[in-house]
């Protein structure tokens, strides 16, 4: 094809500009408009050639009869056209030195033209201008319009296209000339041409436009790294082939040099070959050998919920179908969502010698807000080799860490949260769903999630399910209702699904497909490993002695037991009273308010203790919050538990008797939980303290305690469906004079998960089976602007409530330019008159904890008191770090007229 060596060949797409992380220019100053028109169409080849699944690229050619071909020609087309909006006056004008050429040679930039419009707004009306009058079908010329028009992350609304353009801002005369050139180097240089015609009638699907969206918008990134693409000025000659050859090393700068690659004979090992490889279970339990089972024989991608009791080996049934769906249906990564970052990232090791075990050279993220800080990963992103070398085994990537896009690793461990921002009207939710596309979804413990979140959950299992994403779903403790809702919810239409009392149970449903009027659904009962028989203690407290005399008989023989309170102030007001009656060695706090350095000890000293390996200090007391309740692998003699909702309390009780243990004395020889943390009363539901109230509400608490006030004894595993369903369900339950509070409970409850249901409406992405095209996704949008997805704003969209405030905890000391950590082990001063060294800011980072956010008095005297010293501003790592000083004699910090203390061992106390 000819060089563009004219007035196109004179525009510019990227400068550079100081003080935008560059102190100085990356080789040349600008880069040509045309140049970047061939890197990002090369970009979105390399994207897919060697970054798409075989099941996005299925996804994306569907509408073209699955001429794969044609499909990544209009994807490497789409990508090139991305910015042809930048070939018009008001963008051209921005950069004086560019514009006083352009005026030179002859081509006129008009700056009267008043306000701003997007240019990627403008690129999709360019093109659907250029379509529309080459004969195209207008619902396809808007389809690529859209595309173009969003890749800064927000789609246009519905009504966009009659909006109309001053012509001196679209540009007169030469410019439409110029724009012309440009339109056809994005065509001959992305091998469009030949293809054009099968384009002009063809729509793809509403979720494989908004996945190719994403793909385009990676492209543009990737065309716009320097390192990549350095700026080049004026087009050179023979671009075109410097452009192809640069693109190659897009795996190395993303730090995705090789995908996640299921072994492809993995359905055909056999589950005792697959489980002893894998995770060295010689054994496989019944749950495991039909999860495996199930995964070799579905005809296509599904939805998978697996139901088991606690310690079934869930976790491992899991990867094994992640891996077998993966292998069969197309996938080449993994997602591993869980709702907590404790549990995280514990399983983000388990994660790791899942991948080993299978020899796996692939990259992988650990994505929460404190990922950084978890031993594991941060040894990985230590580790991680240049970007023109080449390392076996996982690596982690600092690229992947960026904003946005966390998911495009090709295995990723995450809290829920990063899933549930894929639900979100939000900006780059393309690429979200364009990173979890082409993997296997698993999600545990989605039974925990709030009618809010749970509301969201269900909005991204649509769009999974209409992607074909395989999706597993793991709980112990899944009310009948709330299963029918997920997997309505991702088959996009009423199912009818069995109502078996089976338990342990496997259930499947098919991925919405248009030849099928019916989703089909298919349930598998499975028998549990084992039974156990939980002895069941209702005990009232009535004051401070009665949790701490029990604690001290069941210890009476020595053993570990384990007691969760539903708050963070009952937990430290508990460990403080059996320390006295205890010891201080013998009793461990463990709650969320500990800051990054003391939680990662206590969580790694947890799982040494208990887990499957532990030591097993004895006697021994673990005091905590829910941070103990689910997905750790720890395991205790008996348990003391505030009342909780019934699901939630089968979780506490899952943290018992879940390893053998050789040590374990006679009096705990049988799993004994003790309910307390409440009083009866005559003619009313039992009372409890105000904090379980606002944590579960009345109506769950008075019925759980309802349906425990007769039984002395739990079987595991029948009794977790059975009483699970009777709380959650609309049965009768408690003594007459129970039925009126009852029933007002009941109405508050419902009108609570009403409002949270709309809330979690208000600000999700449109329903893939409601939206006509991409112009209804973004309607209303509550994220539009430059909102990281770890800001308390972002997270309160995620988890209703109240945003808390994240602060660098230290200790003033006698100079104020130094400051004192204040977790455990950590002694090295830190300077407040410069910025830290590299250890230092390690240290810093460390010391990070989350204030609660019940007081809006405290969040905003914190708020005002928090500082951050001006030679942090310059870091990348800390200059966005608020600090708030404790007082150097160890007295309390008075704000919003609370006391705050903080102690390695007791954490932060409010009061």
């Amino acid at each position: 094809m000819s060089e563009f060596s004219g007035l196109a060949g004179l525009l510019w797409a990227k400068t550079w500009r100081r003080g935008w992380g560059r102190e100085a220019p990356p080789g040349a100053t600008w880069h040509s408009l045309i140049a970047h028109v061939w890197d990002s169409g090369h970009a979105g080849g390399w994207l897919w050639d060697h970054l798409l699944a075989p099941r996005v690229r299925g996804l994306l050619a569907a509408d073209l009869g699955g001429r794969e071909e044609s499909a990544r020609a209009r994807l490497s087309w789409l990508a090139a056209e991305h910015d042809l909006g930048k070939a018009t006056p008001p963008f051209a004008g921005l950069d004086v030195q560019r514009r006083a050429e352009l005026v030179a040679a002859g081509l006129a930039v008009d700056l009267s033209v008043k306000g701003v419009l997007p240019h990627g707004w403008l690129s999709g009306r360019l093109v659907y201008q250029v379509l529309c009058d080459e004969g195209w079908d207008g619902e396809a010329a808007e389809f690529v319009a859209l595309t173009l028009a969003g890749h800064h992350g927000v789609f246009p609304r519905v009504g966009w296209l009659d909006v109309g353009i001053l012509p001196k801002r679209r540009g007169r005369g030469a410019w439409k000339r110029v724009q012309a050139e440009v339109h056809e180097a994005a065509v001959s240089g992305s091998g469009a041409a030949p293809h054009l015609g099968d384009w002009g009638r063809s729509v793809p699907s509403v979720p494989a436009q908004l996945v190719q969206a994403g793909a385009v918008t990676l492209a543009d990134w990737l065309a716009s790294n320097e390192e990549l693409f350095p700026y080049e000025g004026r087009l050179p000659q023979g671009y075109l082939r410097t452009s192809a050859s640069r693109v190659g090393r897009a795996g190395a700068v993303m730090g995705v040099q090789a995908l996640w690659a299921p072994e492809q004979d993995s359905a055909r090992l056999g589950a005792h070959a697959l489980y002893r490889s894998r995770f060295g279970i010689g054994e496989p339990r019944a749950v495991q050998e039909a999860v495996y089972g199930l995964a070799c024989s579905v005809g296509g991608p599904g939805l998978m919920v697996i139901e088991a009791p606690m310690g079934e080996g869930k976790t491992e049934a899991a990867l094994a179908a992640a891996e077998v769906l993966a292998a069969r249906l197309g996938a080449n990564g993994v997602f591993f969502g869980l709702p907590t970052q404790a549990t995280a990232n514990q399983i983000f090791g388990r994660v790791l010698k899942w991948l080993k075990r299978q020899g796996a050279d692939t990259t992988v993220a650990l994505a929460h807000g404190k990922a950084a800080r978890q031993e594991d990963y941060r040894a990985l992103l230590h580790s991680t080799v240049g970007v023109d070398e080449c390392a076996a085994g996982t690596v982690a990537s600092k690229w992947v860490q960026g904003r946005y896009r966390s998911l495009l690793a090709p295995v990723v461990v995450a809290t829920v949260d990063q899933l549930l921002l894929a639900g979100l009207a939000s900006r780059y939710v393309s690429v979200r769903m364009l990173g979890l596309a082409g993997k296997v979804v698993v999600l545990d413990e989605v039974h925990a999630y709030d009618a809010y979140m749970s509301g969201l959950l269900q909005g991204v299992l649509a769009w999974l399910g209409a992607c074909g994403v395989p999706v597993v779903l793991l709980s112990a403790t899944l009310p009948a209702q709330q299963r029918t809702q997920l997997v309505q919810a991702y088959a996009g239409r009423q199912v009818e699904l069995e109502q078996s009392a089976a338990y342990p149970r496997l259930t499947w449903v098919h991925a919405p497909d248009a030849d099928r009027d019916v989703a089909e659904s298919e349930i598998l009962s499975v028998q549990a490993a084992r039974g156990l028989s939980v002895k069941v203690e209702m005990l009232p407290e009535p004051d401070d002695t009665t949790v701490v005399n029990r604690a001290r008989a069941l210890l009476a023989e020595g053993g570990c037991l384990l007691v969760i309170r539903n708050t963070v102030a009952r937990a430290q007001e508990l460990a403080g009273q059996l320390r006295k009656a205890q010891g201080e060695d013998s009793v461990t706090l463990m709650h969320a308010r500990f800051t990054v350095a003391d939680r990662r000890r206590l969580e790694t000293s947890l799982v040494n203790q208990f887990g499957p390996d532990g030591t097993r200090p004895a006697p021994h007391v673990v005091v905590a919050t829910q941070v103990a309740e689910q997905s750790l692998d720890v395991s205790f003699d008996a348990l003391i538990t505030d009342l909780c909702p019934i699901d939630l309390l089968f979780q506490r009780i899952g943290r018992m008797h879940r390893h053998p243990a050789g040590d374990r004395p006679q009096l705990l020889s049988l799993p004994h939980v003790v309910v307390t943390g409440y009083q009866p009363a005559s003619d009313a539901p039992s009372q409890t303290p105000r904090g379980s109230r606002t944590v579960y509400g009345d109506h769950l608490l008075w019925r759980t305690a309802a349906v425990l006030l007769d039984r002395t004894v739990l079987e595991l595993p029948h009794s977790i469906p059975a009483l699970v369903n009777r709380v959650y369900g609309t049965e009768r339950l408690g003594p007459d004079s129970w039925q009126e509070h009852l029933a007002v409970a009941a109405q508050e409850d419902q009108a609570k998960r009403e409002w949270m249901k709309d809330q979690a409406h208000q600000v999700a992405l449109t329903n893939p089976h409601e939206a006509a095209s991409l112009a209804e996704l973004h309607k209303d949008a509550p994220l539009s602007g430059e909102d990281d997805e770890n800001t308390p704003q972002v997270q309160a969209l995620v988890r209703l409530g109240k945003p808390s405030l994240e602060v660098i905890l230290l200790r003033a000391s006698t100079s104020e330019s130094i400051a004192m950590p204040v977790s455990q082990g950590a002694d090295a001063s830190v300077p407040l008159d410069r910025l830290p060294d590299a250890q230092g800011i390690e240290t810093v980072l460390d010391q990070a904890i989350r204030l609660p956010s019940w007081s809006e008095k405290l969040t905003a005297a914190a708020r005002e008191a928090a500082f951050t010293p001006e030679p942090w501003k310059k870091s990348a790592w800390l200059n966005s770090a608020q600090i708030l000083l404790l007082p150097a004699d160890g007295q309390p910090l008075r704000l919003g007229g609370l006391n705050l203390t903080y102690c390695p061992t007791e954490g932060l106390t409010v009061a």
